[in-house]
């Protein structure tokens, strides 16, 4: 085994000429994420970013707004920054000299050559984006729920015949055994985490207290994975009234209830405009 005093030899002196540039952490949906690492090109705008004089009804006053051309067509174009953490420490931007799409085997004698580091900037902020309610947000992700669960398989009608009826019959146990194992595997299927967090925000607008056996009974999501989106916009109540039960963070409630006020509101604005149609028919007959 190599000693500590080795290992640093190896490694080399870390550049810290960049140490005072100030950072922001900024945590955004995988969708967008994935859609920002397609994008190869050097200096090429993604979106453009907004601070107003004065917070809206969620408390941020930082927008982002991704452009609008043909590869975001399937994205939402408007987005809320909200700053989790004014105050980070001890939390640094490191890189390293090499091309990050290099793929480098650990037998090889390349990922046994030391690699110059650098730390290019410190953390000062840690904020979050989350999309803006917006009919365009809602029409998106109205096509993507529709689209993931559109059932790929077809069914063929049969000719009606005795042969046809005995093999039905004779196949109705292991019909139903393949029934009962699809109803279980697609309760676990995990969901993306933008749509994950959209569900739990319509349970909200319901209730505002949930145990998390009955959000595991509505998402059919695997435990992990919904115990790990809980606790980025939800917190445990360990006292009071509502105790074992979750609730969301105040940041999140203000997005959720403003959401829920604007679908009422539209809701509304439907129904009157129904009532005037009625109104028309009746004095049209």
């Amino acid at each position: 085994a190599k000693s500590e005093s080795e290992l640093e030899d190896e490694l080399g002196e870390v550049n810290m000429d960049e140490l005072g540039n100030k950072v922001w952490l900024v945590k955004v949906p995988a969708f967008l994420a994935e859609k920002w690492k397609q994008t190869h090109e050097d200096g090429v705008q993604l979106g453009k970013m907004r601070i107003y004089e004065r917070p809206d009804s969620s408390g941020s006053n930082i927008s982002v707004l991704v452009n609008d051309t043909a590869e975001n067509k399937d994205i939402p174009k408007e987005y809320r920054m909200q700053v989790s953490n004014e105050r980070v420490r001890n939390m640094f931007i490191f890189s390293e000299s090499r091309d990050p799409r290099a793929i480098v085997k650990p037998t090889s004698v390349e990922a046994n050559k030391a690699v110059p580091m650098a730390i290019t900037g410190t953390v000062h902020h840690e904020c979050t984006v989350t999309p803006t309610y917006t009919d365009e947000y809602k029409r998106i992700m109205r096509k993507r729920v529709l689209d993931r669960h559109k059932n790929a398989r077809k069914v063929q009608p049969m000719h009606s015949s005795e042969y046809s009826r005995s093999m039905l019959a004779a196949g109705a146990d292991m019909f139903d055994t393949a029934q009962k194992k699809a109803k279980t595997d697609s309760r676990m299927a995990r969901m993306e985490r933008q749509d994950l967090m959209n569900l739990i925000f319509a349970k909200f607008e319901k209730f505002p207290y949930w145990s998390f056996q009955g959000l595991l009974e509505e998402t059919r999501q695997p435990t992990a994975y919904l115990r790990e989106v809980l606790a980025d916009i939800a917190r445990l109540n360990k006292s009071g009234p509502y105790v074992n039960t979750y609730s969301l963070k105040p940041e999140f409630r203000k997005a959720s209830a403003e959401a829920a006020k604007a679908k009422a509101s539209a809701e509304k604005e439907s129904d009157d405009d129904l009532d005037i149609d009625d109104e028309d028919d009746f004095e049209d007959a």
